[in-house]
């Protein structure tokens, strides 16, 4: 396929992609989401424009063509380093690239005014590209998010294949002496490859989201049971794996129908996120915390015996005794806990059984307190 028609269909494929990039971004863009597609959008449609532009090499003025055809398109990747580094949160090397690209139009224009050369053009082209592209690869092989690894390994795949055939190219360059030698579609390959796989990083953020909203209680912040069948079971066959034992806390407010019908039901929640908020204080990172319904709250302490159990009640007694709650109308209530705590071992250690032993022994506890 000649020159013109294949620059022209990538050129086209890139605004295009990058047109698409915007919208999917307008349509699916969430209260926090980051900017980092715009500017990957922005790249590919004045990357469009350049390749349009060498398209016609030879039937419009060489400045256009040549100078601002090749400024354009190495913008590509200027605004895609800025679109990967805001999305993979890595600092960005905008300003390093721009000048970089700058430096490389000005001997750009040296040869094809002063000292004309297409075949040392050429080569000079196929070169800045990897250099541009390594900055990217960079931020895409040390992002260290898991949510988005998939989508990161495909790009940073793309960008090393795209550079093994620059070189390739430079060796046809080279060896036939001509501009054109080995022209080929591996730049729709990396067209798609790269826009494809940046739109998946934002799939792969939306589907985390969604799952983290299935398996979170939105009043407490907390896991729900769904979150406790996930995260508890996997918690649970870690322990189960290196030989550890695992406690349990079945946690309600006391009286809490009380405080419903006294202060009213924002006043309840506010108790419930305050009891949120000290389990969140006092348990570790690996402690799996969950509201089951109502006023219920049900932990699982991985790892923990009998004794670190007991000190996690105490402490977790302690940080609810000294708070204090006000209503919207300047009336200040105390909440109090009723833990129910239990520690098994072996096989017995499932979700089911330790719901059931912290459970009775809550039970103890409020009767023991409607006994007082």
């Amino acid at each position: 396929m000649d020159r013109l028609t294949l620059l022209s269909m990538q050129g086209g494929l890139l605004a295009f992609m990058g047109v698409v990039i915007f919208l999917a971004w307008r349509t699916q863009r969430r209260p926090y989401s980051d900017n980092g597609p715009v500017w990957f959008s922005i790249g590919y449609v004045v990357g469009g424009i350049g390749l349009y532009l060498q398209a016609y090499r030879g039937i419009i003025p060489a400045f256009f063509a040549i100078i601002l055809g090749n400024f354009l398109f190495l913008m590509t990747y200027v605004f895609m380093e800025r679109a990967v580094a805001i999305t993979t949160h890595r600092r960005s090397y905008m300003q390093w690239l721009l000048g970089a690209n700058v430096v490389f139009i000005l001997n750009y224009v040296y040869f094809t005014y002063f000292k004309p050369d297409v075949i040392v053009r050429t080569i000079e082209a196929v070169i800045i590209m990897p250099a541009m592209q390594i900055p990217i690869w960079i931020h895409l092989v040390r992002c260290k998010e898991k949510t988005i690894r998939p989508a990161l390994q495909a790009m940073s795949a793309v960008l090393v294949v795209h550079m093994m055939m620059n070189f390739v190219r430079v060796v046809g360059v080279l060896t036939l002496h001509k501009a054109d030698a080995w022209f080929t579609w591996t730049g729709v390959i990396t067209i798609a490859g790269l826009s494809i796989s940046f739109m998946w990083i934002d799939s792969l953020r939306i589907r985390e989201e969604l799952e983290r909203r299935a398996m979170t209680d939105p009043l407490t912040g907390l896991l729900n049971r769904r979150g406790l069948d996930e995260l508890g079971t996997r918690e649970l066959s870690r322990a189960r794996r290196l030989g550890l034992p695992c406690s349990a806390l079945a946690l309600d407010l006391n009286y809490f129908k009380q405080i419903n019908d006294t202060y009213g039901h924002v006043a309840g929640d506010d108790a419930l996120c305050a009891v949120a908020v000290a389990l969140r204080s006092s348990l570790r990172i690996t402690d799996v915390a969950t509201r089951i319904g109502g006023d219920e709250f049900f932990v699982i302490l991985p790892g923990s015996d009998e004794q670190s159990a007991d000190e996690i009640c105490e402490r977790l007694r302690a940080t609810i005794h000294g708070v204090t709650l006000e209503t919207a109308g300047g009336q200040s209530f105390s909440i109090t806990l009723s833990i129910g705590c239990t520690t098994l071992r072996g096989e017995d250690m499932t979700i089911a059984d330790l719901l059931r032993e912290s459970d009775a022994k809550l039970y103890g506890e409020k009767e023991s307190l409607s006994g007082r």
